[in-house]
Parts: C-alpha cells; sequence; structure tokens
C-alpha cells in the first residue's frame, strides 16, 4: 500500500509538474498576445498620427501656393490699377479742346471762326434765349 501511495505520489507530482508547465507555458502565450496587442496598438496609434502630419503638410503646402497667387494677383491689380489711371490721363488730354483745335489747324489748315463761339450766360436779360453770341 505504501508503495501504490508513492506511485500515486509520484504520478500526482508529475501532473503538478506539468499543470505548472502548462501553465506557465500559458502565461507566456498570454504575454505574448499582450505585447502583440500594444504593439498593434502602437502601430495603429503611430500610422493615425503619421497620416495627420502628411495631411498637415499637404494642406500647408496648398495654402503657400494659394498664398503665392494670391500676391501675384495683388502685384498684378496694383499694376493694372496704375495703367488704367494713366490711360484716364490720356483719354482725358486727348478728349481737350486744345488738342482738337491744333490737329484742325495743323492738319487740316482749319482756322477757329471767333464769331460764331456761343458762350452760355449764368443770369441773362433774354430769359427765352440764355445763348448769347459772343463778340469780337
Amino acid at each position: 500500500m505504501l508503495a501504490r501511495q508513492y506511485n500515486e505520489y509520484a504520478l500526482n507530482d508529475e501532473s503538478v509538474e506539468q499543470e505548472r508547465q502548462q501553465q506557465l507555458e500559458r502565461e507566456k502565450q498570454e504575454q505574448r498576445l499582450s505585447c502583440r496587442v500594444w504593439r498593434r496598438r502602437f502601430m495603429a496609434v503611430m500610422g493615425v498620427v503619421l497620416m495627420t502630419y502628411l495631411i498637415t503638410v499637404v494642406r500647408s503646402e496648398a495654402m503657400v501656393q494659394h498664398g503665392a497667387t494670391l500676391v501675384s494677383m495683388q502685384q498684378q491689380e496694383t499694376s493694372l490699377i496704375g495703367k488704367t489711371n494713366e490711360l484716364k490721363i490720356e483719354v482725358e488730354q486727348l478728349k481737350g479742346p486744345e488738342r482738337i483745335i491744333g490737329l484742325a489747324q495743323k492738319n487740316l489748315g482749319m482756322s477757329v471762326a471767333r464769331s460764331n463761339i456761343y458762350v452760355k450766360s449764368a443770369v441773362g436779360k433774354n430769359n427765352a434765349n440764355s445763348l448769347a453770341m459772343a463778340s469780337k
């Protein structure tokens, strides 16, 4: 009977030892799984951070391009406003009566008839006809 108990005790020791080894292996596998899970989470977070950074860089580059376009358009606007002002001055000079009289005298040989110049009077004696012929 003692031999049987010893054999059962030895078998129990072996089974306990096997259970310990199995439990250690399970713990190691759980640790590996835990490390894998943490590694995957870390990689996912790093992926999200990297994508956010790339999107920010692309948006910044687009904003820089739009800013450069805006600056060039503002410069173009300034130059066009200046050109418009120059053209307005030139139109006013070309519309002037002195220029027209000079061209008529020089190119066409015409002269101004002083007897046909009409002047509008501010306060006229004749209300019916506010234009009076200028006298020579």
